[in-house]
């Protein structure tokens, strides 16, 4: 193990602004960038100090390690005087890629000893802003900013950052200068702090294939809008939606919109990876001889990629012919160069690339950017989708994203509407409790506003403050107020459930439930029922996920109820045949066969027997796998594999031979990788018995050190 010691003799605490401020803020700065900018960093530091009234504090890292970095923050964090509410990371300041921790993140589940660590870990800066967190050094890349770091059993298994905190790294990628980029964007967010805009035109947008392109969800949606934003519900036209089936394809006509200087917020829903949002799907035909087209261009895409492979391109091209009863005119040409590159321009016309800033000369001018997508966030890379967002002329000073792959039915818009009522940017990211979730740019920005600065009202922590704002706030407040009081414990369960019941405002009742989530027991239960009844389409759909997570059999109505209903949604019918699976299958068929009954359906009969016999082959193949789990007769990989299945899926009826084989078993490797995939089951009905065992092998001393280490890890997740 590397010891990394902290000398607080190199700490350089410069520029003292405000020095009658309550509140800090911190940049964390390398040497290097700070010599080079120093006149665009006090400048940005004059201006935050200015509009915000923070003590700010630079911060230049002279160790170059993310331990010390930490522990100066810390320390200024729960200093008595001006403790610092944000810090921002300016430059080439190191990276935590952090393990052992994917509880912590929304969808990211790669295995951790089949892939490399720069791939299986996850970049965050929860390390340096989630003080309840601790870790233990693993190494580190020669000649990269990364090191890595396991979540430990020391420290808390949930998210709660105690500061907000944004990234700032240019480098010299896509014709930037690194340096000339940094001033530029300093200069820009320093502006943008002084001369604050009123949000008032915003933008969503949903692309290809995302939330299974539910109409109603994004229906739903901007009606949430005016709930966050309600100062803008007086009849003029301030939200835009674009979706990407408008027009094929839809690149140029979404970069036009965000280029557009009154926007102020853009919300693009989509999929991702660091260098590409990924907007259209190939135009879909109308004609025959479009249909024609279609087909050929498909075939003669399976060539090129198996060409690009080294594989036998002419045997796959006869096993097509086959398969599909084509011509072999069809193939014609298939390698010809000129019709290559016309469907390799075809293809990069759908998505959005990091060329195409400078390509196009795309200068968004929307302040704040919310890229819902994977990976555009990747801030370990010497470039990603949001870094070029900032590093332009035009408007954009933050931009929310995520540095792995990210869950499409979270809650991306939680608290959204603080930032329209005295919250910066970097709070967005501080109340989403995804560990892969960042703010690149200035985690300070914010709008104009005139009330108070919501993040002294967050520093004071206030019950009083809380229900005053729970009873007259804007829904957003009054969901934050939600937030804070359930954390102290001032609010019942019998009121949240009163709030999920007759609050007019979704983003409350959502809230309301998102508390009892974490309650659980019967009101819990109860919570999921009402929502699976809920007018917004967005509780409906988490209702059917935590109904999964529980298991509950007292659900088991309702679940089938939301099955058998006509005008479901998309996704919901998507999730709902998931969470299924984590019932008894004997019950959900007595229920089944009770409600089809009653329910009005064209070939009734027919469809239910094909609805029953869908279920039943997923709900055995489902059921088999984990069954094998505990059969003597499966190997190795294969029991591996299927363990680390139930971190996603698990039927809560085997939990008992589970926990069995769980203490029985004496392969340590296997009771590590179990305890870890059984502490995803936090909110199971029965998620008592797995901690009454995992605290028991916490401390058995009988078992190896790391068996008992992750018993302990999986009891906190649970009793978290």
């Amino acid at each position: 193990m590397k010891t990394i010691r902290l000398f607080f003799s190199c700490l350089l605490l410069l520029s003292a602004f405000s020095a009658g401020a309550k509140e800090g803020f911190a940049i964390v700065i390398d040497p290097e960038s700070y010599s080079a900018a120093k006149a665009e960093v006090d400048a940005y530091a004059a201006a935050i100090a200015k509009a915000d009234g923070y003590k700010v504090q630079i911060v230049e890292d002279v160790w170059g390690v993310p331990d010390s970095i930490r522990a100066v923050l810390k320390g200024l964090h729960f200093s008595r005087r001006n403790p610092i509410v944000g810090a921002v990371f300016v430059g080439d300041i190191p990276v935590a890629m952090v393990r052992g921790a994917q509880h912590l993140a929304s969808a990211f589940k790669m295995d951790e000893e089949k892939y490399p660590r720069e791939q299986s870990s996850i970049p965050s800066d929860r390390f340096y802003d989630d003080f309840s967190l601790e870790f233990e050094f693993i190494g580190h890349d020669e000649g990269t900013p990364l090191y890595y770091y396991g979540l430990t059993a020391d420290g808390a298994q949930t998210l709660s950052p105690d500061i907000f905190t944004g990234r700032i790294r240019p480098m010299d990628e896509n014709g930037k200068v690194r340096i000339d980029a940094l001033k530029a964007f300093l200069l820009k967010a320093a502006d943008a702090r002084l001369n604050p805009p009123v949000m008032d035109q915003m933008l969503f947008f949903s692309g290809h294939g995302y939330i299974s392109e539910s109409k109603t969800a994004r229906l739903d949606e901007k009606r949430l809008w005016f709930e966050h934003f309600p100062l803008i519900d007086d009849g003029r036209n301030h939200i835009s939606y674009i979706d990407y089936s408008d027009v094929v394809p839809v690149k140029p006509h979404l970069m036009n919109e965000i280029m557009r200087p009154e926007l102020n917020v853009a919300m693009l829903h989509h999929h991702g990876a660091p260098d590409t949002e990924y907007l259209n799907a190939a135009e879909r035909p109308y004609m025959v001889k479009d249909a024609k087209e279609y087909i050929m261009k498909n075939l003669r895409d399976h060539l090129y990629r198996a060409r690009a492979r080294g594989k036998d391109y002419k045997k796959l091209q006869a096993d097509l012919k086959a398969r599909f009863d084509v011509p072999d005119s069809w193939f014609k040409d298939a390698f010809d160069e000129d019709i290559h590159k016309a469907d390799s321009l075809d293809d990069a016309s759908l998505d959005l690339y990091i060329e195409d800033f400078a390509a196009y000369g795309y200068k968004p001018s929307a302040q704040l950017v919310i890229l819902d997508a994977c990976y555009n966030g990747s801030f370990q890379l010497n470039n990603c989708i949001a870094d070029e967002y900032i590093f332009q002329e035009g408007g954009t000073v933050a931009v929310q994203a995520n540095s792995v792959n990210s869950l499409q039915d979270k809650w991306h818009d939680r608290f959204f509407g603080i930032v329209a009522a005295g919250g910066c940017a970097g709070d967005l990211v501080r109340y989403a409790p995804y560990i892969e979730s960042h703010l690149i740019g200035d985690p300070t920005f914010r709008f104009a506003y005139s009330g108070k600065n919501l993040d002294k009202l967050i520093q004071k922590d206030s019950k009083c403050v809380w229900k005053r704002l729970l009873r007259k706030g804007t829904p957003d407040q009054k969901a934050l107020a939600l937030e804070h009081l359930y954390r102290k414990g001032a609010v019942s369960t019998a009121k949240l459930l009163d709030i999920c019941k007759t609050s007019p405002y979704a983003v409350v009742r959502l809230e309301a439930f998102y508390c009892l989530s974490r309650a659980k027991g019967d009101a819990f239960v109860e919570a999921i029922c009402l929502a699976m009844d809920d007018a917004d389409e967005f509780i409906r759909r988490i209702a059917v996920k935590y109904a999964g997570k529980s298991g509950d059999p007292r659900l088991i109505p309702g679940m089938v109820k939301m099955f058998l209903t006509n005008n479901a949604t998309s996704r919901i019918v998507f999730d709902t045949s998931y969470s299924l699976l984590s019932f008894d299958k004997d019950a959900l068929f007595a229920e089944f066969d009770k409600q089809i009954a009653d329910v009005k359906m064209v070939n009734a009969e027919e469809d239910a027997a094909k609805l029953r016999q869908s279920f039943e082959r997923s709900a055995t193949r489902f059921l088999d796998d984990q069954a094998a789990i505990t059969d003597p007769a499966t190997s190795a990989k294969e029991r591996r594999t299927n363990i680390r299945q139930i971190r996603s899926n698990l039927n809560y009826g085997n939990v008992p031979g589970l926990l069995e084989y769980l203490q029985s078993c004496t392969d340590a490797k296997v009771q590590v990788t179990l305890l870890e995939a059984l502490g995803w089951h936090g909110h199971a009905w029965n998620a008592g018995e797995i901690a009454s065992v995992a605290k028991a092998m916490s401390s058995d001393d009988a078992l190896p050190e790391e068996v008992s280490r992750e018993a302990l890890k999986t009891f906190k997740r649970i009793s978290e």
